[in-house]
């Protein structure tokens, strides 16, 4: 945010300092207050007001609330810096944890526990434990929270003094806030032991007071609920009757958990499990009015786990799946993906018509996936097949490139299936007027196979194919190569008269002038079985493709997400396996941040006067004070190593085709804390195994090089560009792979990451 950043010169700062150190009796509290908002603003933009620090400790004596407040929060944004001279505000801090005033005790105690010095831990022991038995309900709230803060710069802190009991007792605070925030302390101070455990007289406590709490508290107490299990029907009932009204909260968050909460309770009951999917439709579907687009995509997610979990309760309201205008690409994604899996025969006029005008939109990626909508409903069932197939006809006759190719690759796809192939004779005789239209590799090789495949009895396909064959030198993709020599050899064995010329210029330039190893392989392996007998070469080449049966009914495949534990969490927006991936590099980069002695302040060895008070792990403290066994569950996951093989080749063309084709790509920023040159770079990504295709010069900026790299244990291969502006020492990445190959990429970026930071 450095655009933000005004320039303050030492003039500048003399003049702040000139105003706070005017006696108070001749400063106005207004006027001084504006004096503080205008540092912090500053502060807030990125300018460094660091060197005042010691101008407003003095004022942390005042008299006046809001003063003292813009000053103590002054001191918790440099107190880092200057821990000298926050040490000179401690006395009085301290005294303020002692005033009369509740506001000024709590404020004083927030700002002593958000001073994070492990110097100043001493000095917080007194007024924080103080604070937990504060008769004001504010100053406890602060106090708990303190715990935590607290707990993270010194861990030993919350053993020695018995915190995590005196949580468990805070339970029964009259105050619902301070019940909150006891919750979600303990879920944090005992993280390593797998969080709060809830014994059954917790659960009963919580239950019954959970009308009592915020919204924001309920969003919090459900989840915990999450973790106890009643040990009689009976008792399930009881709670379920409690929940029960939540499943109409007005807040979306509290009716979302305890939907989730239900749902975790009736288990094993598919009769209640059914009525609260059944009532949990409707106030999803009613966010899909909401003018916030992220509201609305959380609720296609959730919607789409509702429609794995429940196929056909949404079918009639399919209308609400509709894109508007004004929506986002991410929510207009995912209401087209979910509209295909609600079509019935009584819907699907409408939902073709709708898919159809999706299939013309200015972004290619909906237009795309809007076709393939259309091609999943023409496979999944004999019913919609007449009406897709001519909406996917009529699309192709508007000779649009991108929507042209999108159309062949998926009537490659559909036309497999049985109870399609009576479409094919009106598709075939549309075939030679898209040659001049698709410029798409993926087109392309479509409108190849597709002639290869049902052109016999089209007398131009000699022809449409050795249009294609004159340009074949000019042609970058490798796949269109490959598809065109198949081609031709198979239309040969059917008209060889036609073809024999053809299939002869194919050969030589795949053999002889193509640098593709698996374009020579297979035309080699063509060439020697059409010189040995070309009956057998026919019956090798020209294998019968299997029909697919058709599916017995059209019915929404059941997602991995569809899994409970998914239901109100991030794992629906981000998914299943990219939540995970997140989560475990967030978790490694943690790691890799504390060294071995940092370890060893963090979880230290606690003493026998701490543990004496203290429960040990796996047992915590119910509100009678009675030990509960605990077993948390531990979990781990390895992580593959990356490594790369040195000793693969790829040509220029080899390189260009799959970069123009491959779709499948991640990019990553590296701002590089100094300089390095292009040579450096060159190096270090050699040395990991990487190949160098092209580079610009060095002295270019920005400088860019392109190269390609096999990973060894996958065997998968990555196209990766380096783009290094030297001026600002940017360093991006972005990488490519095949449809299929994405699983390690994130894994590959940091590898690459790593080796130039």
């Amino acid at each position: 945010m450095a655009y933000l950043v005004d320039s303050w010169d030492e003039e500048d700062i003399q003049e702040i300092r000139k105003l706070l150190s005017k006696p108070l009796p001749q400063t106005e509290h207004g006027h001084l207050r504006s004096v503080l908002k205008k540092i912090l603003r500053q502060v807030t933009r990125g300018v460094d007001m660091s060197p005042l620090f010691m101008d407003i400790v003095k004022l942390c004596a005042t008299v006046d609330i809001i003063e003292k407040k813009l000053a103590y929060l002054y001191m918790t944004t440099y107190a880092h810096k200057k821990p000298d001279l926050a040490l000179l505000a401690v006395n009085t801090i301290q005294k303020d944890c002692r005033d009369a005033n509740p506001m000024i005790r709590g404020l004083a105690l927030k700002t002593l526990c958000s001073l994070r010095l492990p110097e100043l831990i001493e000095y917080t022991r007194q007024p924080l434990l103080a604070g937990l038995q504060d008769r004001s309900a504010y100053v406890r709230r602060v106090a708990v929270l303190g715990c935590v803060k607290i707990h993270h710069i010194n861990p030993q802190f919350t053993e020695d003094h018995g915190v995590v009991n005196t949580l468990y007792e805070m339970l029964r605070d009259g105050d619902v806030i301070v019940v909150t925030n006891c919750l979600l302390a303990l879920e944090e101070l005992l993280q390593q032991e797998g969080g709060m455990a809830i014994n059954q007289r917790i659960a009963h406590y919580l239950v019954n007071r959970l009308s009592e709490f915020t919204e924001w508290g309920q969003c919090c107490v459900l989840p915990l609920l999450l973790k106890y299990r009643p040990q009689t029907e009976e008792e399930m009932f009881d709670v379920m009757n409690v929940i029960d009204v939540f499943l109409k909260h007005t807040n979306s968050g509290v009716c979302m958990a305890a939907v989730r909460l239900m749902l975790h309770l009736a288990r094993d009951l598919p009769d209640i499990s059914q009525d609260v999917y059944k009532r949990l439709k409707g106030p999803l579907v009613n966010l899909l009015s909401s003018d916030r687009p992220e509201l609305v995509y959380a609720s296609l997610c959730h919607l789409e786990w509702l429609n794995g979990r429940a196929p056909g309760k949404l079918s009639k309201h399919y209308k609400k799946f509709f894109c508007r205008y004004n929506d986002p690409g991410y929510v207009k994604f995912k209401k087209v993906k979910l509209l295909a899996t609600l079509c019935t025969e009584e819907s699907l006029k409408d939902i073709v018509e709708e898919l159809s005008v999706y299939a013309t939109d200015i972004s290619v990626q909906l237009s795309q996936l809007a076709i393939s909508s259309l091609g999943r409903l023409a496979k999944m069932n004999p019913a919609f097949a007449l009406p897709c197939v001519e909406a996917l006809s009529s699309l192709l006759s508007l000779h649009l490139d991108s929507v042209s190719s999108q159309i062949l690759v998926v009537f490659q796809d559909i036309l497999s299936y049985e109870h399609l192939r009576d479409h094919i004779p009106g598709l075939v005789e549309r075939l030679p007027a898209c040659e001049h239209v698709i410029q798409e590799p993926r087109g392309k090789a479509a409108l190849v196979w597709l002639l290869t495949q049902h052109g016999q009895n089209l007398s131009d396909a000699p022809y449409l194919l050795e249009s294609m064959i004159d340009s074949l030198e000019e042609e970058p993709s490798t796949l269109v190569k490959l598809s065109l020599l198949t081609a031709t050899t198979k239309l040969f064995f059917a008209r060889p008269a036609e073809c024999q010329d053809m299939l002869g210029k194919v050969l030589e330039h795949c053999i002889e002038a193509s640098e593709d190893p698996d374009l020579q392989e297979k035309a080699q392996t063509y060439y020697r079985l059409l010189s040995k007998d070309v009956q057998k070469a026919k019956d090798i080449i020209c294998t019968s493709q299997p029909q697919l049966p058709v599916p017995s009914a059209f019915q929404a495949a059941v997602s991995v997400l569809s899994d409970l534990k998914h239901f109100n969490s991030m794992s629906l927006l981000f998914g299943a396996d990219k939540w995970q991936e997140i989560q475990q590099l967030k978790l490694d980069g943690e790691a890799d941040d504390y060294s071995e002695s940092e370890a060893s302040i963090a979880a230290p060895k606690p003493t026998e006067e701490s543990t004496a008070s203290v429960p040990e792990t796996g047992q915590l403290l119910d509100l009678d004070g009675v030990t509960t066994e605990v077993s948390p569950d531990v979990t781990s996951e390895v992580v593959p190593e990356v490594k790369f093989i040195p000793a693969v080749s790829l040509s220029p063309g080899e390189f260009e085709g799959k970069w123009t084709t491959w779709q499948s790509s991640e990019a990553r920023e590296l701002p590089l804390l100094e300089s390095i040159s292009p040579t450096d770079i060159h190096t270090r990504l050699e040395a990991l195994g990487c190949k160098i295709m092209a580079t610009t010069p060095e002295d270019s900026d920005p400088w860019r090089a392109f190269l390609y790299a096999q990973e060894a244990t996958s065997g998968q291969l990555y196209l990766i560009e380096v783009n290094l502006c030297q001026d600002t020492d940017l360093l991006t990445f972005e990488i490519k792979c095949g449809e299929g190959q994405q699983c390690i990429v994130p894994l590959v970026m940091e590898v690459l990451l790593d080796a130039v930071s």
